[in-house]
């Protein structure tokens, strides 16, 4: 394939119910694009590792699989993917994303990283529609809207289902901070915001599964959240040691 405009990172960890869905859906758009999908894996037992590599010998250079030895936090996983991938502007996203209005989308980014003041972009988070309740759809409510109003207050906070990155920025600031357990996402676009633009595509969205939400709570995820953003503010470092995936 031609040298990738735009590499899409995913990390992954046991996320074999996810990870062919996710993949599949850019493969109308691999040529038209010049699309890298990088899956990062952190050790799998799944079956994860094997289905990305059946994408591989379909695809060929479309897809790549990085896996590395031993323990590693998202950041870590994110960073490794970024590390492999070609293309100049990285699309990081998690395993469970899915992105309605595709072509749109992909025209946008393009479109807005023409200007080489801007670094970043991110767009509103939504739950599945077909598992979308009424709880889901106010808390996102909620949470976009305080990300929206995060950008006007000079904080600009990101979720990791979106972050879509200039990759000479992104290099030039070491990447996702890998001490940093959860909130890495966040983190990341507020020292971003410091080399230029980031732009918010509040007409665009994607889509991820409610599966922490159902497990947790949105009041317990909503306190975690707030937890580790003021251990973040107040003490620099992550409160939890391991952030536990849910499958």
């Amino acid at each position: 394939m031609e040298k990738a405009r735009i590499s899409i990172v995913i990390p992954t960890k046991n996320e074999g119910k996810y990870i062919g869905p996710t993949i599949e859906q850019f493969r109308p758009y691999l040529e038209s694009y010049k699309l890298e999908i990088v899956v990062s894996d952190a050790n799998s037992t799944d079956g994860t590792a094997e289905l990305v590599r059946r994408y591989q010998a379909e695809w060929g250079g479309h897809v790549k699989l990085v896996q590395a030895a031993g323990k590693q936090n998202i950041a870590i996983g994110r960073n490794l993917g970024a590390a492999a991938a070609g293309g100049d502007i990285l699309f990081h996203m998690d395993a469970d994303v899915q992105i309605p209005d595709t072509t749109v989308f992909f025209e946008k980014i393009l479109k807005t990283f023409e200007n080489p003041a801007v670094v970043a972009a991110t767009a509103p988070i939504w739950v599945y529609p077909e598992e979308a309740s009424w709880p889901d759809k106010l808390y996102h409510i909620l949470m976009n809207g305080i990300i929206r109003l995060s950008f006007t207050l000079g904080v600009y906070l990101a979720k990791g289902e979106c972050q879509i990155v200039r990759r000479s920025v992104f290099e030039k600031i070491q990447g996702y901070n890998e001490k940093i357990v959860a909130g890495e996402d966040c983190n990341l676009f507020y020292r971003l915001h410091k080399e230029g633009k980031i732009a918010y595509f509040y007409r665009l969205k994607v889509h991820h599964s409610p599966r922490r939400f159902r497990e947790y709570g949105y009041l317990r995820v909503s306190l975690i959240y707030i937890r580790e953003g003021l251990s973040l503010l107040f003490l620099r470092r992550s409160y939890v040691e391991e952030w536990k995936p849910i499958r």
